[in-house]
């Protein structure tokens, strides 16, 4: 009889374990459908039941090591997770050695311990298994008050005693640094990790995830929390109703004024036609060449006025803020895309002019109106961003880059102009059906479909919007497995450098 998790551990390597508490079997069984490490149910705070746990230990146990978080260091509550099939138990609050030898006894049999042979599972083929079991069950002690980290060399010299595990949060709530952790606390962790490895012991942790998880290997803990599983459910659930929900606020485009940048084709022009319909009393209509909007301003010329502006030109920008000082909504709608990627083409200019135009041209325009905005109460700004701004497709790199740091700009933008009452919102769109997306076979939406979401974002007072399914499901696996979305992005290569 082995446990892959005592091998593991006694090899020096690090546990990877999953934390359930909601007493299902099914979401245990969803946890670890690839494998993991380790699962560990809990029965102290949990909602297990004994049938649910024998139910779900059942369908775990080949894909990883079931763990038990006992009720309390009782002789029936620690025989009765063994009893379940559990090949471990992590016992709270264990304060001394006299109570650590206590549990050591009650999870071993005879002649290391007093544990009672019975449950179902452990008595399946009880004259082969007993004998091999003591070596195999795995012992931790929970440390997770002052008095514990205070006599941890002492819980860990006990023999039978594999593992000290710290509980952050009750030791902070014991220390009175909670919700704050804090030098002190971490002292008291540092402390209790050397306690275990001068008495040959490993040493573990809750953790809030895979990354903090990863740095606390890298300290020395040796087994760590990677998702609890009711953040799994309660975290997403909480974040999308929330973006779902319309914020409330005034009507930010009926009456408006509006500025629109790159109006000369594609999604420019759609967002002048849906501002007017929405109700927006006169538009500013900016391209770099003003010939080029003709048609566009003959549709309403007592609405549309025309705007000579080159983003990257500061001169432009200050003209058109002094011509435009009645704007209440500012559009960055103007980017450029040269679908080029970082390393296969000689030349860096294209990955220059992007961030020229995207980000800093953007950044010049967002200053420029600021104060007119504040002027004028408020408003709001909206940023033409991308799906890409969250991820980056090879075939087009830089843009992804440069769409990337227009989101940071958006977000830093947002909380800037919080106190001046100027709402900033972003939009990410996948593949659009305009020139810049000429040639790149994929499904693509059209212009109009972009400006109506601008719309309705606005008029819910969104942050951001995801128009069409490629950017809502790519924001979707963004939101369960970022990683895999990239190496699926990663895919899309260019090609080899001429």
């Amino acid at each position: 009889m082995e446990n892959p998790v005592l091998t593991k551990l006694r090899a020096g390597g690090s546990v990877g374990a999953m934390w359930t508490t909601l007493g299902a079997p099914v979401i245990a069984e969803l946890m670890v459908e690839e494998g993991a490490d380790a699962i560990i149910f809990d029965l102290q705070h949990g909602l297990w039941t004994r049938p649910a746990l024998e139910s779900a230990i059942g369908m775990v146990r080949d894909k990883a090591t079931p763990l038990v978080r006992t009720q309390d260091d009782s002789y029936f509550a620690i025989g009765s997770a063994l009893d379940s099939g559990a090949l471990g138990i992590i016992v709270p609050v264990v304060e001394s050695a006299e109570q650590a030898a206590r549990i050591v006894s009650a999870a071993k049999y005879p002649p290391q311990g007093r544990r009672s042979s019975g449950g179902i599972r452990s008595v399946i083929d009880a004259k082969a298994m007993v004998p091999k079991t003591n070596d195999a069950i795995f012992i931790a002690a929970m440390i997770e008050t002052t008095e514990g980290v205070e006599n941890a060399a002492a819980i860990a010299a006990v023999p039978g005693i594999d593992m000290l595990f710290i509980g952050p949060f009750d030791l902070s709530l014991s220390m009175g640094t909670f919700p704050d952790f804090g030098p002190k606390h971490e002292a008291a962790m540092q402390s209790v990790l050397k306690a275990a490895r001068a008495a040959g012991k490993s040493c573990g942790l809750f953790t809030l995830g895979e990354t903090m998880a990863l740095d606390r290997h890298r300290q020395g803990f040796q087994l760590a929390v990677l998702a609890y599983d009711q953040d799994l459910v309660q975290t997403p659930s909480k974040a999308r109703i929330r973006r779902y929900a319309d914020a409330s606020g005034k009507d930010l485009i009926d009456g408006s004024v509006a500025l629109v940048t790159g109006c000369s084709r594609g999604i420019g022009p759609e967002t002048v036609r849906a501002l007017l319909k929405a109700g927006a009393k006169k538009v500013y209509v900016g391209a770099r060449k003003l010939d080029l909007m003709k048609a566009l301003i003959g549709e309403a010329p007592d609405k549309l006025h025309p705007i000579e502006i080159d983003v990257t030109n500061s001169e432009q920008i200050a003209a058109a803020a002094r011509a435009a000082k009645d704007v209440t909504l500012l559009v960055n709608n103007a980017g450029v895309n040269f679908n080029t990627p970082l390393l296969a083409i000689e030349s860096t200019e294209n990955a220059r002019r992007e961030m020229e135009v995207n980000y800093f041209g953007t950044l010049a325009m967002c200053r420029a109106f600021q104060p007119i905005l504040k002027a004028n109460g408020g408003g709001a700004i909206v940023n033409m961003l991308s799906i890409l701004s969250h991820v980056n497709l090879p075939l087009m790199g830089s843009l992804c880059a440069s769409k990337a740091a227009l989101y940071s700009l958006t977000q830093a933008l947002r909380a800037e102009l919080k106190a001046q009452g100027t709402h900033v919102m972003g939009v990410l769109p996948g593949a659009v059906e305009t020139d810049m997306t000429a040639g790149v076979n994929v499904p693509k939406i059209q212009p109009d479909y972009v400006a109506a979401a601008i719309v309705d974002g606005l008029r819910r007072h969104a942050d951001e919007i995801y128009p069409g399914d490629m950017a809502a499901g790519v924001f979707y696996g963004l939101s369960g497995d970022p990683k895999a979305v990239e190496r699926e992005f990663a895919n899309y290569l260019p090609a080899a450098r001429l």
